[in-house]
């Protein structure tokens, strides 16, 4: 019997068209892509959320990241997607650095570029459509997907340009992950975004692009959108901005005065040489 792929593969990320036997992955870390790169610089935070779907957004990926540099930034977020019957949900966590290049952030008009890595844990996974097993199925386990353990991990990047308050962005990435009962999966994704920054301190994304899937037992590729809100915050000095500390000098020497000499001679006499001093010679005649 066949159905339609997951709901359109977690009613978020893969086209609803597309039809799979018994569909079998592990979940994505990240389901959606990051916004616009080189965004997060030194000493500020961003608190933000995205959703994605194919119809309508409900995978809801909410993040945190911290600037420790210009060049690199600290991110732990989550990956949700919970249906009504729970037969195919899954909520992940990630964290990992994310490294930037922007070398001309004082321009209007400058390049944004970014590599990321993550690893991630969690619950989910589907194996043959997480059916009980039958006469029909005899690989099925029935178990649901929040009865799996998961995690995996990822590398992905960006490239773009920033106008001004506008930036224009590509983004890859690539997933793998395993769980409980379920072969190793590797997840590409690819898309195109834009992302309106205001006063820096939030911005507005939107994205869109191909997602699929691909292991020993199923594959399915198809496209998604998302969008996304980022607030950003100053938490703390950025390190070049502190003053830089006082110089340390040696105190400057006291010179002590010279002692007086042991013996001071008698100041020179300011006298003529004609007026005869007493006791003279000249003095005694002269009397006489």
């Amino acid at each position: 019997m066949r159905r339609s792929l997951l709901v359109a593969l977690a009613g978020s990320l893969l086209v609803a068209a597309a039809a799979a036997c018994n569909p079998t992955f592990a979940p994505p870390l990240r389901a959606v892509q990051y916004g616009a790169p080189a965004r997060l610089t030194e000493g500020r935070v961003e608190i933000g959320a995205t959703a994605g779907g194919f119809a309508i957004p409900d995978v809801l990926s909410p993040h945190v990241g911290v600037g420790i540099r210009d060049w690199v930034a600290l991110e732990v977020g989550g990956n949700f997607w919970v249906e009504d019957s729970r037969r195919y949900s899954w909520a992940m966590g990630f964290i990992g650095p994310r490294f930037s290049y922007a070398p001309h952030r004082e321009r209007r008009v400058h390049l944004i570029s970014d590599l990321e890595l993550g690893v991630g844990a969690g619950l989910g996974g589907v194996r043959d459509g997480n059916d009980a097993p039958s006469g029909e199925c005899r690989d099925c386990d029935g178990r649901s997907a929040l009865d799996r353990t998961a995690g995996g991990g990822y590398v992905g990047g960006g490239i773009g340009a920033q106008i001004s308050w506008f930036s224009l962005y590509g983004r890859a990435r690539v997933e793998v992950t395993t769980a409980e009962n379920v072969p190793t999966t590797t997840w590409p994704t690819a898309s195109v975004g834009a992302e309106f920054n205001i006063h820096k301190r939030a911005a507005l994304t939107l994205a869109a692009g191909y997602i699929g899937y691909i292991n020993t037992s199923d594959q399915v590729h198809g496209w998604f959108y998302q969008m996304g809100v980022t607030f950003f915050i100053d938490a703390s000095a950025r390190h070049h901005d502190s003053p830089p500390p006082a110089p340390v000098t040696s105190p400057r020497p006291v010179i002590a005065p010279p002692p007086p000499p042991a013996y001071a001679p008698p100041p020179p006499c300011d006298c003529d040489d004609d007026e005869p001093m007493p006791g003279d010679d000249r003095d005694e005649a002269s009397d006489s």
